[in-house]
């Protein structure tokens, strides 16, 4: 019997919803992983560095620099705001 290979993919809109994603195809991984090396109570490395997979990110922060550059240009405009002592 042939396994037809799946091939999975995620979308993510939030920094939760990316780690999810990411520990879902590394649980995914290891679950194959066992798989391929029954009875072992954990996966060797030496299994990890050979077994070939397919892995492709594409990551977009795009929206948090932005959100961060917001985030500094409202504090330095409420420290001019803020008198100084000196």
């Amino acid at each position: 019997m042939t396994i037809q290979p799946p091939v999975y993919e995620w979308s993510a809109t939030t920094a939760q919803e990316a780690e999810t994603s990411l520990e879902a195809a590394t649980n995914l991984i290891d679950a194959h992983l066992k798989t391929l090396v029954p009875g072992d109570a954990y996966i060797k490395s030496d299994t990890r560095r050979n077994a070939l997979v397919g892995l492709r990110i594409s990551l977009d922060l795009g929206p948090l620099l932005l959100a961060i550059n917001e985030s500094r240009v409202l504090n330095d405009q409420l420290d001019l705001d803020i008198p100084s002592d000196s």
